[in-house]
This record gives structure tokens, sequence and C-alpha cells, in this order.
């Protein structure tokens, strides 16, 4: 590439200008960073792609020296790169030098192609293209004085590696008969720590910064090299500062990141450190060894970090079910997990193709009532796409829309949509600005967090959603239990007096009966909905006594009987004992009338038997049986009669037994009995029904309460 642009520049003997205009056709078409200075080292133009890498508009960026491009020690102690620049511009010749540059993603490692860009023969100025070696954060260049005394931060334990190298690079140089050793360690987030033993701290800094034929710092070519050997028999690998007469250095490499370097050296007249080159190979091979575990043991922390941030998410998102909560708890998690600056919650609307505020936090001044369009910004596009994205610098992205205020400011965003069942619910917005925008790292981690966030806000909807229902229920229940039975009651009481008219004759009384049973099947079947209703209500409060099974049994016959509509059906009750003893409640005697009154109600106006008696198959059990000389029930329908209301189709209440009996099965199981259905002559349903009731004995010494 660099011939190309050699040829491309030479190619012009216009003004700098003419130049400039060609080289705009050149940053468009190689995709790689690009700037162009000028003679006094100030940038006079920026291609996009270095736009992108810097993280600064090329506004910014021209009229400022090339310094402001570079990191750490570079930009105070001088560069490669500007001696490289110098003799391009002076030799009108191709250069390339190695510098660390201030990126969008912090310190990066790169090398520098210069082309020289001439006029009437002179160069003014030259044509940087960088190509980056190591785009991962890089240390920070201080001067040695200010870190000799620097401490690991809290992430190292007490006894890592460069306490280990501390203790034994003393015995190292004494063993192997060496001057001295150096030891220079990299931690992510730019720290560092600077070793030594046998040598002074500015002799230490002086090799380690000490340039070799390319211009570069030793501590920077030996992470590239991998091992640099240089003695007096060999002094054009690298210069020999001060008396030292040869040294051997090593890169310690934290794959796939370089993580420092390991010098050892002699002075005077010894022998070169060469001779014990493998030995000291070996024991750097330990030591990278050592700074690779040490890596995974900082992952494994950070992702223990992570895992406790979303536990104690998930708790947070789901300790309510209150939708204005949870959608505040999850901006209020999502912003501490990340350290954003404001945060967005938006709810996708897909029949009108619209996105809404939910609830945000933000320190700008917003309108709530916004809308974007699917498809419009960040936003929009997460929305329509439902896939997430990082933008580091969401301001320079041309989708950005509708969230920035003011629009130029430089500001970081992660924008997530918010899933649930296939289903883009919403889309979470988070941002910062200005400082270190969001990594990677922090996007998977909202990534990862929206899946709870989008199941709670689901769950808090779905729960809303069932409020409503059940305070619409719970209207249409008072309108029944109440209301439809003030209603009934006096129709109830006319008919009842209708029915004792002399007067009227057989056809009259039919018809009057007939309507008074179809009253008396309003009056039932509301009484049963107030049971199931009274039953839910005290479902942990239930509680249970002794109860006399005669007795109830007998209380529920006079209730059927004292009912115009079946006081003259006769009812049979023969119990074999005087007493018969239950845990029992107030609605045990509404089971029996229930299957009682359905009994008269479809055995034809003929006697109903009642019987009571023990039965010890399979436990202590009271039996009562109820039967009927009705038209029967045929077998396909046994099974249906005793469902649960609420999954009773309507249809099949319309069979005949309405919920009453379901009402039945449901106390029985409450009580820990058995209920059901059988034909009053086997194999002949024809004949009438019966219904069977077990339920446990009670002795004294039972719980009175269950």
């Amino acid at each position: 590439m660099s011939d190309q642009v050699g040829d491309e520049a030479y190619r012009h003997a216009e003004p700098f200008g003419g130049v400039a205009v060609n080289i705009q056709h050149l940053a468009s078409a190689i995709d790689a960073p690009l700037v162009v200075i000028d003679r006094s080292l100030q940038i006079v133009f920026v291609g996009p792609v270095a736009e992108e890498l810097f993280g600064r508009a090329a506004d910014e960026l021209i009229g400022t020296p090339l310094r402001s491009l570079l990191a750490g020690c570079f930009v105070r102690h001088g560069s490669p790169v500007i001696a490289a620049v110098e003799r391009c511009m002076a030799t009108g010749e191709i250069q390339s030098a190695t510098t660390t540059l201030q990126t969008l993603r912090g310190p990066s490692r790169a090398r520098l192609t210069m082309v020289p860009s001439p006029s009437d023969g002179q160069a003014t100025g030259a044509i940087l293209f960088f190509n980056i070696i190591d785009g991962g954060e890089m240390a920070r260049y201080e001067d040695p004085k200010e870190r000799l005394p620097w401490e690991a931060p809290e992430t190292i334990e007490v006894d890592d590696l460069h306490a280990a190298l501390d203790r034994e690079l003393p015995h190292v140089v004494e063993v192997l008969d060496l001057d001295f050793a150096i030891a220079q360690l990299f931690y992510s987030g730019g720290c560092f720590v600077m070793i030594y033993h046998g040598i002074e701290p500015g002799g230490a800094r002086e090799l380690l910064e000490s340039t070799g034929p390319d211009g570069i710092p030793l501590d920077q070519a030996v992470m590239e090299a991998g091992t640099i050997i240089s003695d007096i028999d060999s002094c054009d690998i690298h210069p020999l500062p001060g008396d030292i007469t040869s040294f051997a250095a090593f890169s310690l490499r934290e794959r796939p990141r370089s993580r420092g370097c390991i010098v050892f050296g002699r002075r005077g007249e010894a022998p070169s450190v060469r001779q014990y080159s493998r030995i000291l190979q070996v024991l750097c091979s330990q030591i990278n060894i050592s700074l690779r575990n040490h890596a995974l043991n900082m992952e494994r922390k950070r992702r223990n970090t992570q895992l406790h941030g979303l536990y104690e998410a998930s708790k947070a998102v789901s300790r309510s079910l209150d939708l204005n909560e949870v959608l505040h708890t999850i901006i209020d998690v999502a912003m501490s997990l990340v350290d954003a600056e404001n945060c967005f919650l938006f709810e996708v609307d897909h029949e009108q193709g619209k996105l809404r505020i939910l609830t945000m936090k933000t320190r700008y001044a917003f309108d709530p009532t916004i809308e974007l369009d699917i498809g419009e910004g960040l936003v929009g596009m997460v929305a329509f796409t439902g896939k997430g994205i990082l933008a580091p610098r969401a301001d320079l992205d041309p989708w950005t829309k509708g969230l920035m205020n003011p629009p130029d400011t430089p500001s970081s965003m992660i924008v997530v949509p918010l899933v649930f069942n296939d289903q883009v619910l919403g889309v979470m917005s988070l941002e910062k600005t200005p400082g270190v925008p969001f990594d990677h790292s922090q996007y998977e981690l909202i990534e990862t967090f929206s899946v709870q966030a989008a199941m709670a806000i689901n769950n808090a909807q779905m729960f809303d959603d069932l409020k409503r229902t059940a305070s619409t229920l719970q209207m249409f229940n008072v309108l029944l239990t109440h209301d439809v039975a003030n209603f009934n009651s006096p129709i109830h009481s006319y008919l009842e007096m209708l029915l004792r008219e002399p007067t009227l004759d057989e056809r009259q009384l039919r018809y009057v009966r007939s309507a008074l049973v179809q009253s008396d099947n309003i009056s039932e079947m509301i009484a049963d909905v107030r049971q199931m209703l009274a039953m839910r209500s005290n479902e942990k409060g239930w509680s249970l006594e002794s109860t006399d099974l005669v007795k109830v049994i007998g209380e529920a016959i006079g209730d059927i009987s004292s009912n115009a509509v079946y006081e003259d059906i006769e009812m049979m009750f023969q119990p074999s004992v005087e007493r018969a003893l239950v845990l029992g409640n107030s609605f045990l005697k509404g089971l029996f009338y229930n299957i009682l009154s359905n009994a008269c109600k479809y055995g034809n106006g003929r006697p109903v038997s009642i019987g009571l008696e023990g039965c010890d198959e399979g436990g202590a059990w009271w039996k009562v049986f109820v039967e009927d000389r009705g038209r029967g029930i045929p077998d396909e329908r046994k099974a249906r009669l005793f469902k649960r209301f609420d999954q009773l189709s309507t249809s099949h209440a319309a069979e005949g037994h309405g919920i009453g009996l379901s009402v039945v099965a449901e106390l029985v199981r409450r009580y820990g009995g058995q209920v059901w259905a059988e034909d009053r002559v086997p194999g002949d349903h024809t004949q009438g029904a019966r219904f069977t009731v077990l339920l446990p004995r009670y002795e004294p010494s039972d719980l009175l309460e269950v």
C-alpha cells in the first residue's frame, strides 16, 4: 500500500492544496486511517476512518499538533514518530515507525507509514497511514521516579506475581552471577510496576527507554520481538547504554496481549549473558504461565462480580409486580450495572409502528411524549431488527436521533431490545457523556439483564391485566350474588304463594311449578357461587372442627323439605349409627344440600333414600349415599359431573347439573374425602343414580386445624 501511496503522491507537483484534493479521493478509496500534516507537524486533513479510530471529528483535529494523537511518554519525552516524520520530509523517502496512539478504545499500539507530499521538489508535509497492532488498552507511561513506589490495585492479590519477582530476582542475579535485573509488568486499566535489582532507577529507566536502530524503545521492541539479546559483539542489535556490556530482554505475555518485559544484564568485562539465555527463557516461560493464570483468575473474579450483579438485579426486578415499580427498578439497576448517566425505556406499538417512552431517568430536559418510528434512529433500528447496538460515539452515528441533547455532545450508548417469547416488547437505551465509552463487556452485561427486564415487564403487565379482569369479575359476582338474588327473591315468594292458590287448575299449577323450579335453580346457582367465593377467600384460614354427620344431614333434609318445590318428595334417611363424627365446618351442610337437591330435581318426584354407615376399606371412613329413581346418568357423563367450575365449559354446565356438583367435589377434596356417581342398579343407568361420599372419621386425638 505504501508504494501505491508514494506513486500517487509523487504524481502531483502542485501546491499542497492540490495534493489535498487528491488525498480526499485516496482517503475514500483506501480503508485505512489516514492523516495529513504540514511541515510544522500540524494536522491539515483527517480521513473518515481516522475519525472513527480517534473518536474525534475532523474539525476537532485539524489545526492540532501531531503529538495530540500520541499517548503517554510519547507526548512528554518525544517519539520515534516525530523523528521519522522529520526524516521523511528532509529526505523525501517513505519512513515507518511504531508508537502508541490515544484512540477511542484507549492507548493502542500502531505502525505508521509516512509518505512525503512534495511541492516544487520540496516536501511540504507528509501523509500518515496507521496500522493498529494492538487495539487493547496499553499502559500509561509516566516518569519512572513517580511510579517506583506504586502499589498494586485491590484486584491484585497480596501474593501476586510482582511480589514473587521482588523476592526472586535477587536470587536469580546471585545464582547466575549477573549484575542486575529489571522487570516491568503491565496490568489492565493502565497500571504497571517496575521491579529492579542491582541497578539504580535512573539506569533502569535509561535502558528500558533506549531506542534501537528502528527508533523503538527497548521495552516496546521486546514486546514485539519476544527476545532481544545484545552485547558488545552485536551492538548493532540494540545500543548498550552506560557501562552495560550485555543484556537479555524477554517479553512477558498474556496471550493475545503483551504484558511487559524482563531484562537481565552485566557490566564491565564480565562474560555475556547470552550463555544463560536458555535458562532465562525457561524462567520467563514460567512467569508467563503465572501471568496467564493471574489473568484467568481476574477474569473469573470479573465474571463472578457480573453474575452477582445479575443475581441482585434479578431479585430486584422480581420483588414487585407493580408495573411502575418494576420499570423504575429496571432503570436503577441497569444504570448501576454500567455507570450510565441516562436511561430510557420505550414500549413498542407494533400496530402503529411507533415507540413511546414508558419511563426514563435523565439529567437533561426531555419531552416524555416523544414518539419515534420503528426503524428511526438507534432506538428505532433496534426495535426493527430485534438486535442490540453498542455505539462508543453515538453522536457520530448517523442513526442517532431524538436522544442527544445537545446533538453534538460526545456520547456513548448501549441500546438493547426487550424481548419476551420472541416478541420485542420494548427497547432500553443507556447513555453516558462524556468520558470513557461503554465497552463490550458492559454491553454483554446489559444484554443479559435485558432478558430479566423483559420477563419482569411482561409479568407486571400480565398482573395488571389479571387485576383488571378480577375487578370485572368481582363486579359481575356482585351483580349475580346480590342484585340478581334480590330480584329473584320476590319472584320466588310470589310463585310459592301462587302454587297454593286453590282456584288454579292442574295445567296452571304445572306452569307455576315449572317457573318455581327455575326460580329455585337461580337461587341454588347464586348460593353455589357464594360458596365458591367464600371458599376461595378463606383458602388460607380454612379451619375444621368436630361435626356430627347425622345432625348435618338431618338439617339439610329439613331445608330441602321446607322448599315448596320439593315439599312433596319423600326423603328417607336411615343412618346405621346414632352419631358419626368428622372434621367439618359450616360448608358441610351445603355439600349435602347440593346432592339432595340434585336428587330431588332429577328424581321425577319419587322418594330419595339417604344412608349413612361405616366403611373400613382403605381406612376409617363414614360413607354417605343418596339414591334417586330418576332418569339416571349415562356413563359418558359421569366423568364430567364433578369438574371444577373453572374447568367446566358452558355446554357442560348446561347439561343440567350446573356448578353445584363442582362445589361438592371441591368441598369433599378439602375435607380429605372422596365422591363419585354410579348407577343405583348396577349396569342400568335408567333406574336412577347413586351419589356416594366418603369422609374420614374423626377421633378425639385428631388435629382440629388442617
